[in-house]
């Protein structure tokens, strides 16, 4: 009688199972609430930047090769344009330009005799027209003898001649000249060559030379600033650089730390993402990130080191 009882209460609690999905099923299943989008909107974005001249530091290099024979300058100098950084072993170079300076003086004394030799032939040739025209009146009038007519038209278009052929050699004369003051201006810039000089007004970072060095093209010996606004070109993490724009205020200060190095402004946010270059050789970095290149302008008096590493710290909602 006991089990008949515990089968009688299994068989009801299977009917209540039932009943409870059928009820279920007879309804439409209630529709999920959407969960509000999380937005990510930092008052502050910070990436890692890098002090440098806005034009870029450049490496400084000499166009031909060639052992060092002065320097003029040190790390840490001004320099303006065209000054002459450092001078190179010049003996042959100055040896040609001489040489093609002397041939120029001589091509042009050549020219000034050729000249002078035209001239006092136009004379003549003005004396012997007089003597022809003077001839050929007396000849027609019978009062000289026609040998005497034939010589004077001789001697006159002789002198015609000959002035045209001292027009030709000074003709070719200033030719020669032309040719050789191009191979002077050769020899000349060749010769400059032998003197580095600043292509721009900067400042000198290091120079990796003393005298005796051998200098060659593919090798620089030196870095170089040119003068040009300071800015720190930051990475911003692809998370955040929708939220960067020109204008917004930004200061930089040392990784780790709170206090501001310097203040200044985004004046440029580059259209692109890439990837990391500016630290893209630390331990640890994840290439697969990429970053958008900003660069922030920074106030005229600030005063920080080259290559100096930087966080940037940007208020993306204030202007």
């Amino acid at each position: 009688m006991k089990h008949s009882k515990l089968r009688g209460f299994g068989l009801g609690l299977t009917v209540l199972a039932v009943g409870v999905l059928t009820a279920c099923s007879s309804k439409k299943a209630a529709p999920l609430e959407k969960t509000p989008a999380m937005e990510i909107s930092p008052a502050q974005i910070v990436g890692l930047g890098r002090i440098e001249p806005e034009l870029k530091i450049l490496e400084l290099q000499s166009e031909t090769a060639g052992i060092v024979t002065k320097i003029n300058v040190r790390p840490g100098d001004d320099v303006a344009k065209d000054q002459i950084l450092m001078e190179l072993s010049s003996s042959l170079e100055k040896a040609k330009l001489d040489f093609k300076a002397a041939q120029v003086r001589s091509q042009r004394s050549q020219i000034d005799a050729a000249n002078a030799a035209a001239s006092s032939i136009r004379i003549k040739t003005a004396n012997a027209k007089l003597s022809f025209e003077r001839a050929q009146s007396l000849y027609k009038q019978s009062s000289v003898t026609q040998a005497a007519f034939e010589a004077a038209k001789a001697e006159y278009e002789s002198l015609l001649e000959e002035i045209k052929r001292l027009d030709a050699g000074v003709v070719a004369a200033e030719d020669l000249l032309k040719q050789t003051q191009a191979d002077l201006r050769l020899s000349q810039a060749e010769f400059e060559r032998r003197s580095i000089r600043a292509l721009t007004d900067g400042q000198i970072l290091s120079l990796d030379i003393t005298l005796g060095s051998l200098v060659a093209p593919e090798k620089p010996f030196g870095s170089f600033a040119p003068r040009s606004p300071l800015i720190a070109r930051c990475e911003i993490d692809e998370m955040f650089a929708g939220a960067v724009s020109s204008g917004q205020i930004a200061y930089l200060r040392t990784p780790g730390l709170t206090e501001a190095l310097a203040r200044g402004k985004v004046t440029f946010a580059g259209p692109v993402l890439r990837k990391k270059s500016l630290f893209s050789d630390e331990v640890g970095s994840l290439e697969d990130r990429r970053v958008r290149e900003v660069w922030i302008t920074l106030d005229l008096e600030s005063r920080i080191l080259f290559g100096t590493r930087v966080e940037c710290v940007i208020a993306v909602k204030e202007k």
